[in-house]
């Protein structure tokens, strides 16, 4: 479970506190209303605030925390099995980022988690995990046998082994970290994106190849759609503001073609723009009323291959 309360944070700086609380998950286009319409976003007032938060989950949101990561912890959550787990794991580790908690609850089967034996609520810890130890080993069986057991301390034996072990007590079970194959970097948001945003919603880009005008295309907004275009892994450079490049982040080394001129720089290889969601981490459709100026631009930064090829060869004569 995890709902926040979302804010204009604008109207908010004026005094007013206007928003309302979304219970995730939810589709893209139910976020894009419930942002419209109740927390006002628009053409003046762009920017959100989380100002509350309720969750099961063992992570505290922050006010500045990206609706669309916090949407898809909710649908990676939406696995979960044991929530005591994952909750025992985050204790023992510390505090997780979203991306590492999300990476955790894919690997929830791996976690290393184990309740006690006894359920004597009152008892120590120590007492708890050293009674469980001795039901393990048979040790506490041949005490009850011989009538030992009152003779025997179990929180002594629990503390003692806890101190030898890399094992982590908690109010109802413990972690054997020793055990611990967890790997919280297994995934990147990228990636999970990718498997949980079923939507494959379209991004409206400028697209430069090398030697051409630059045209207005839609594409899927997914990693693969933008690697395809660039021919290989993809690097994000600034461009303008709310706007972004995206290029072949090997351009350069495996020699593609020169394609845009930037200052003393260039941009080798096909290349896009589009819009830069930096609040979702993410891409957004570049506007209507920006196409006209971009394309206007990149022609201008164009790099004539003719004449570079016309140098060359005067360099070679």
């Amino acid at each position: 479970m995890l709902n926040v309360w979302i804010g204009n944070l604008g109207k908010y700086n004026e005094g007013e506190l206007v928003g309302g609380w979304l219970e995730l998950p939810k589709s893209k286009i139910e976020i894009d209303d419930f942002l419209k319409n109740v927390v006002g976003l628009n053409e003046e007032y762009e920017e959100y605030m989380i100002n509350d938060f309720e969750t099961d989950l063992p992570y505290k949101v922050n006010e500045f925390d990206s609706i669309r990561e916090l949407n898809l912890l909710a649908k990676v959550a939406e696995e979960i099995q044991d929530i005591d787990a994952i909750n025992a794991y985050v204790e023992a580790d510390k505090d997780l980022s979203k991306l590492e908690l999300m990476n955790l609850i894919k690997q929830e089967h791996n976690i290393p988690y184990y309740t006690y034996e006894d359920d004597v609520t009152n008892a120590s810890l120590d007492h708890k995990f050293g009674y469980t130890m001795a039901e393990q080993w048979g040790v506490a069986r041949i005490l009850e046998e011989n009538d030992l057991s009152m003779y025997f301390d179990y929180e002594k034996y629990g503390r003692d082994r806890c101190m030898c072990t890399n094992t982590v007590l908690l109010e109802n079970g413990y972690i054997d970290m020793d055990e611990s194959n967890i790997d919280l970097e297994l995934y990147t948001l990228a990636e999970l994106i990718e498997e949980y945003d079923t939507e494959k919603e379209k991004l409206k880009i400028v697209f430069k190849e090398v030697g051409k005008d630059p045209v207005i295309m839609e594409i899927d907004d997914t990693l693969e759609a933008k690697q395809k275009l660039v021919g290989g892994l993809i690097e994000v450079v600034p461009y303008k503001d709310n706007l972004i490049l995206i290029c072949n982040e090997e351009g350069k080394i495996t020699n593609l073609k020169p394609n845009l001129q930037f200052d003393y720089d260039y941009i080798a290889g096909n290349c896009f723009v589009v819009g830069d969601d930096y609040e979702n981490s993410g891409f957004k459709s570049i506007e209507d009323n920006q196409i006209v100026d971009i394309k206007k631009d990149l022609e201008e930064r164009t790099i004539i291959l003719e004449e570079i090829e016309g140098d060359e060869e005067m360099e070679e004569f």
